[in-house]
């Protein structure tokens, strides 16, 4: 793996380009956002430098750092737009299956978490998590995005099976750590008929 510009390097830092005055080109900006975005998730890694991300865009350096200020605030938007392609594609799967209780939503999950097009998406962020928990300034506030994401569609779906909104929020929050959970032993093991094993126990209890 190429060695990654730190945060704060010369790679990083602005030059007459970002100061000049010229004003951005929004929509190639938010092209070649869409293109790292991709790029991360294609290599279900962050961690890339700025002459690669350059390279992978057919841009300059020069360029990204006036469209972006620096390669960390550019990985930092592209990871923000994966995440939103990412949740609009769950929503929509999720109001397509329409579980209606605890077992209905976490079956709905898996499903999801198991589509080949998803899984580049949440390998990376699991990735993303992990070194949040280490760099938290390069990832402000994403660990705790990572579960209020998703905590307000499972509630209002669970909302019809439950007594009141605590105990639906608590469902929903038991859904999700199952899910990330069986999923994170999921991807650092392979072991699939093991992890189908403890979906079955969940279903049947």
């Amino acid at each position: 793996m190429s060695t990654v510009s730190p945060p704060g390097s010369a790679a990083d830092s602005c030059n007459d380009v970002t100061v000049s005055g010229r004003p951005r080109d929004e929509l190639r900006r938010h092209r070649l956002l869409a293109k790292a975005a991709g790029l991360l998730v294609a290599r279900q890694s962050c961690e890339v430098s700025l002459r690669e991300l350059a390279d992978a865009l057919k841009t300059s350096s020069r360029m990204l750092i006036h469209l972006f200020g620096s390669r960390d605030a550019l990985i930092a938007a592209a990871l923000a737009h994966a995440r939103n392609q990412l949740l609009d594609t769950c929503r929509t799967q999720l109001t397509e299956q329409s579980p209606q209780d605890l077992r209905g939503l976490v079956s709905a999950l898996r499903v999801i978490i198991t589509d080949p097009a998803n899984r580049p998406f949440f390998r990376l962020f699991d990735e993303v998590n992990a070194l949040a928990q280490t760099q938290p300034d390069r990832f402000p506030g994403f660990g705790r995005a990572s579960v209020h994401d998703w905590l307000p569609q499972f509630t209002e779906l669970l909302g019809s099976s439950c007594p009141d909104d605590v105990t639906a929020q608590a469902q929903a929050t038991l859904a999700l750590a199952v899910i990330r959970g069986l999923m994170l032993d999921d991807n650092a093991t392979g072991d699939h008929a093991r992890i189908d094993g403890a979906f079955a126990v969940f279903d049947g209890l």
